[in-house]
């Protein structure tokens, strides 16, 4: 649950996000946060920072910078198909975060419009190392059997979707490479009533043509 706050040690608005406690209970509130750290050392012009984390009443939170603007999602639902240069210089910059984040050895794992947000013109990616903070707590083979997964099935590699433990850079690459196909044609490369009809249609096809999706 995201929470617009306010800041009061310093004056500043901020996006105070806080773990279901469901999730934060599979989790372990010690693991996470300690996991969560690698977030904090990453200092990117495209990547969104973190500010603060910790446990408060039994509540698991992390704080972010408050961005004015919108996230990818909500870009794609308003535009449907963004212009080429557009897309693919989104793509640019989501990528070089990307890849500034794998020299230091950190995956995103849940690469998708709406942890990508638009400031000024250029992409912010949010959320890094959340995912791999879970992946990597106690919880991590519990979510699975709950049926929570790290990811979300229409960006998710076929490495990702089939449960392997060790998620490399690839990962990421795939789900960049679906947003930008959905930036581009308005739809994922795959989609389906349920996770495992997508997860199926992801092992199975090869998506469509984007040429004969794009309207110009």
């Amino acid at each position: 649950t995201v929470y617009l706050a306010h800041d009061v040690r310093h004056d500043r608005k901020v996006a105070l996000k806080v773990l279901r406690p469901e999730l934060a209970a599979i989790l372990g509130a010690e693991r996470f946060l300690a996991e969560i750290k690698t977030t904090a050392n990453l200092q990117h012009p495209h990547i969104l920072s973190l500010f603060d984390s910790g446990e408060a009443d039994g509540l698991v939170f992390y704080v972010m910078p408050y961005v004015e603007g919108e996230s990818l999602r909500d870009r794609i639902r308003r535009e449907h198909q963004l212009p080429v240069d557009e897309a693919v210089g989104i793509a640019r910059e989501v990528a070089d975060a990307l890849q500034y984040a794998h020299e230091r050895g950190i995956v995103h794992r849940d690469i998708k419009p709406e942890n990508i947000l638009l400031h000024g013109g250029h992409a912010l990616v949010a959320d890094f190392g959340i995912a791999l903070a879970a992946s990597r707590s106690d919880g991590g083979t519990r979510m699975t059997e709950t049926g929570m997964s790290l990811g979300t099935p229409h960006y998710m590699a076929p490495e990702q979707a089939m449960g392997e433990r060790e998620i490399t850079p690839k990962a990421d690459i795939y789900a960049l490479g679906c947003v930008l196909y959905e930036m581009l044609t308005a739809e994922p490369p795959f989609q389906g009533a349920t996770a495992q009809a997508i997860i199926a249609r992801v092992m199975t096809e090869e998506p469509r043509s984007l040429t004969l999706q794009r309207k110009a």
